[in-house]
This record gives C-alpha cells, sequence and structure tokens, in this order.
C-alpha cells in the first residue's frame, strides 16, 4: 500500500434526492431511501470501474466515470495522488430521472477519496465535503441532502456552500414517479 492511503476498499452507501421542491427552488432538498453502494480501493495502476445495476453498460469507465472524476478531485484537494483505483458501483438510483444520481455519485466520490486518505477526515472535514461537492455540481440542492441525509436547506456564500438539517414532518411519506425517458438537468 502506498504511503498516506488507507489499506482498502472502503465503501460509502449514498440515497437518491429530490431536490428543488416547492418554492425552494436551489435550496431545498430531501434524501430518499434508495441508495447507490460503491466501494474503491488504491490499486498498483491504472483505473478499473465496474458498474452493476442502473446505467450498467451506459455510464463511461475509468477516468470518465463520475465518481473517478470526484475522487481525483477531493485527492486534489487533499494532496495525495494515488498510483490507481479500483472501484465498484451497485447503482440503484435510476440515471438522468430527477433523483440525484450525478449528486449520488459526486458525494460518493468525494467520501470515498477522503476514506482512502490517511486522516483524510481531519483534512476534508464534512463542510470541506460539501463545499467541493457542491463546486462538482454546481449548486447544493441535491448534494446537501445526499450527504447529511433528511431534509435540508442549502445556500451558497462567498466561501462555497452551506447547509442545515430540519426534521421531515411526520407523516410526510416521498412518493416518486420515474419517468421512462432520460431527463438531463441541461
Amino acid at each position: 500500500m502506498p504511503k498516506n492511503f488507507e489499506a482498502g476498499p472502503v465503501r460509502v452507501r449514498v440515497p437518491a434526492t429530490s431536490a428543488n421542491l416547492g418554492p425552494g427552488f436551489d435550496a431545498l432538498g430531501l434524501a430518499l431511501g434508495l441508495h447507490d453502494d460503491v466501494s474503491a480501493e488504491i490499486a498498483p495502476s491504472g483505473v478499473r470501474v465496474t458498474v452493476s445495476g442502473q446505467g450498467a453498460g451506459e455510464l463511461p469507465d475509468g477516468d470518465r466515470h463520475l465518481v473517478v472524476r470526484s475522487m481525483r478531485a477531493a485527492f486534489d484537494r487533499l494532496g495525495a495522488h494515488p498510483p490507481g483505483l479500483v472501484v465498484e458501483c451497485v447503482n440503484r438510483i435510476p440515471q438522468a430521472r430527477g433523483l440525484g444520481s450525478s449528486s449520488a455519485a459526486i458525494v460518493a466520490g468525494v467520501l470515498l477519496a477522503r476514506a482512502l486518505v490517511v486522516q483524510g477526515e481531519r483534512r476534508l472535514d464534512d463542510e470541506a465535503v460539501l463545499r467541493l461537492a457542491a463546486e462538482l455540481e454546481g449548486h447544493p440542492d441535491n448534494v446537501a441532502p445526499c450527504l447529511l441525509g433528511g431534509f435540508t436547506i442549502s445556500w451558497t456564500e462567498p466561501s462555497g456552500a452551506r447547509a442545515v438539517t430540519r426534521q421531515v414532518a411526520e407523516g410526510v411519506r416521498p412518493t416518486v414517479f420515474v419517468p421512462d425517458e432520460q431527463g438531463l438537468t441541461a
């Protein structure tokens, strides 16, 4: 194992999210009970990504995969550059269907990189993870509930993204209708 890295694999579970709730466009988000499970470990060289479930056979592999790109951004912030990576994604969140699949991939990548670096959590705390994930996504409304869980209110200050969690009202039960066709945010 290269110096500065933890022996892996490390694993994270990230939830689907719903954002832009009611009048809270780009501010209110909710974590849902559907998750992707992603694991990673340091390899001697190269990048290998396997995807099962949603997006299998469709998502880019290697360095083009969003989890890997997010890991690389986090490694840059942490000042650690692994020789190679092995990433395994078990995707349950439908891709490009409005449930935050890209936010889940970004948060997973940042958290995996942090977990693989010695003292990564001390060097990149949750506030820094939120700021980086929001930078990568372009806004914090989906990454905040993905990282913090529950119902979140998020915003951007000059120092970067911020968020607070609030209790979900008792009796609220999200119902999700997933369209057959993909609809990219752009």
